[in-house]
């Protein structure tokens, strides 16, 4: 059994419309036939070399990916580059890969809504506004107060981490918390959380300023990777995805995409 591709675009777009993405950004089909018939899907949080690999080895005929596989304009196809080798490899593979980028991150059951839904956040609320209606992170209660220490490790657990990066008085009681997946600690985010009354932030690729900036406005900050605060919404992909399409397999990939490790 098999679906057209495009039901499976579409179903995709229900959950994260193309137009809600931010100016800057590539979504949708990067590569590929979205009319084929599709029976096996991997789903990624990158088009890494890694998990083309898995995907021929598994003979997928689709990859979802959060971030875009092309990004930037393609002016060429030198082999050169890796980039044009992993579109050649795709292509000769005959694979379709689309990608849902900020349009996931802002959408209501996206990136941010499974960290929040991880972290055992309730009441929860946007946190930057991204046109009308729609925001990027949000902000919520923790579902039991916790010291900031003991919040960090409630982090840890949740997101498979050995090891955080972390700003902030250990004692501090973490009540409510702001978060962006990714990379979301430009001071704008931190300061609306604060504003919004969060004790905590948590998001990836955190700089030496802007633990400046936290340490600045109050409020305590996690580095939970960018890796790691986003590749949860995989699974969250997986379960819609799954039970839309019974006659589909959907596989979560196994690649291990984390770029930096503390050692």
């Amino acid at each position: 059994m098999s679906v057209n591709a495009k039901d499976i675009i579409n179903k995709m777009e229900s959950i994260a419309p193309k137009e809600i993405c931010c100016s800057w950004d590539n979504v949708g089909v990067m590569v590929g036939d979205s009319g084929k018939e599709v029976k096996k899907v991997l789903i990624a949080l990158d088009c890494s070399a890694d998990v083309i690999d898995e995907a021929v080895n598994m003979g997928a005929d689709m990859i979802i990916t959060h971030h875009p596989f092309i990004f930037k304009a393609v002016k060429n196809l030198d082999y050169k580059n890796p980039l044009s080798r992993k579109i050649a490899k795709v292509i000769k593979n005959d694979i379709l890969v689309y990608s849902a980028h900020t349009n996931l991150d802002i959408a209501d059951h996206g990136t941010n809504y499974t960290l929040a839904e991880l972290l055992e956040l309730e009441d929860t609320e946007g946190l930057v506004p991204m046109g009308e209606g729609n925001f990027m992170g949000r902000a919520g209660r923790l579902k039991n107060e916790m010291a900031f220490c003991d919040f960090i490790d409630f982090v840890k657990k949740k997101l498979g981490a050995e090891r955080l990066a972390v700003n902030g008085d250990m004692d501090t009681i973490i009540k409510k918390v702001g978060l962006c997946t990714g990379a979301g600690a430009d001071y704008e985010f931190l300061a609306r959380a604060k504003e919004l009354g969060c004790d905590a932030y948590v998001t990836g690729d955190v700089g030496y300023h802007d633990g400046q900036s936290a340490e600045d406005i109050g409020i305590c900050l996690i580095d939970g990777t960018h890796y790691l605060t986003e590749v949860i919404v995989v699974n969250t992909l997986y379960n819609i995805l799954s039970e839309e399409f019974g006659n589909v397999e959907f596989v979560k990939s196994k690649v291990n995409g984390q770029t930096l490790n503390i050692v």
